[in-house]
């Protein structure tokens, strides 16, 4: 495929946007999905996991793809928050993840309801598709909110691994921040960083753009209230901190004590205003 300026350009300013200090080794990485993987998404509502699904299965729907006998391939899938019901729905489904302990937990599941699912141990960012056999091999090659995307190689390599179609899944703008500003300025010492995927979903949805496809696409909007202890608050900021900071014991302690001040009686707090895209789109 030859590339036109236009194209040329974007990808620029894509990698341009990336930050390199956050994308740690595989081992590292591994290891801080492995550390999160036993809490990782249970504290999400029902109700509202019903609704996210919804919309990804109309989108499926609109697009004309049927799971029924599919073979689907799902980057970054976690503890299987698509995988399951994609499986549930008559999909035959390979689960690609990082994380040993994620796909424990969705194999657990997939045994104990007999879900044809195949996980796989892998890096996206460093997977040969072609050793691992994934080229051109799947109906829908799904990657949803996952930072094994993260720039337009390892979105190409998604796309190579689809002969129909794929579907895309991220942030567009998330406010406040994940760590708040103080922690950056007054223990940190440093500048509030985004804590938002750099690839983003724009920077795909335009990539796709420049080159020709015309994905369809759904933004969603909410306002998400949370409560959490100031513990598991303070815990959980640590982990996202420790991606691309180094914090020792006493630091670690002034995070804790800035989530106890912040806390009435024991709990945090957050409302944040959240937008977000999804996208699938025809590879033929």
């Amino acid at each position: 495929m030859v590339l036109n300026e236009t194209i040329h350009n974007w990808i620029d300013c894509w990698k341009s946007t990336l930050d390199e200090g956050y994308y740690i080794s595989d081992e590292e990485q591994a290891a801080s999905w492995n550390k999160r993987a036993e809490s990782f998404g249970k504290d999400v509502e029902e109700e509202r996991q019903r609704k996210k699904n919804a919309d990804f299965f109309n989108l499926l729907e609109k697009s004309g793809f049927n799971p029924v006998g599919a073979q689907i391939l799902d980057i970054g899938c976690g503890p299987g928050t698509l995988s399951i019901p994609l499986a549930q729905a008559g999909a035959q489904v390979t689960s690609l993840d990082i994380s040993s302990g994620m796909l424990e937990r969705l194999k657990k599941i997939a045994d104990r309801d007999k879900l044809p699912i195949t996980p796989v141990e892998c890096s996206w960012w460093t997977a040969d598709i072609d050793a691992l056999g994934l080229r051109n091999s799947f109906d829908l090659v799904i990657a949803s909110f996952t930072p094994g995307i993260k720039d337009v190689e390892t979105f190409d390599r998604m796309m190579a691994c689809s002969r129909r179609f794929c579907y895309y899944s991220n942030f567009i703008r998330k406010d406040p921040a994940k760590i708040p500003s103080e922690i950056y300025t007054r223990i940190l010492d440093t500048i509030p960083q985004d804590n938002i995927f750099a690839s983003g979903f724009m920077y795909p949805f335009m990539y796709l753009y420049t080159l020709g496809f015309r994905p369809i696409v759904k933004i969603t909007h909410k306002l998400e209230d949370r409560y959490q202890s100031a513990e598991e608050a303070a815990e959980k900021a640590i982990d996202f901190l420790l991606l691309r900071h180094d914090l020792t014991e006493e630091i670690k302690e002034k995070i804790r004590e800035y989530y106890r001040n912040s806390s009435i009686s024991g709990m945090y707090h957050t409302q944040s205003d959240i937008y977000k895209g999804m996208m699938i789109w025809s590879i033929a």
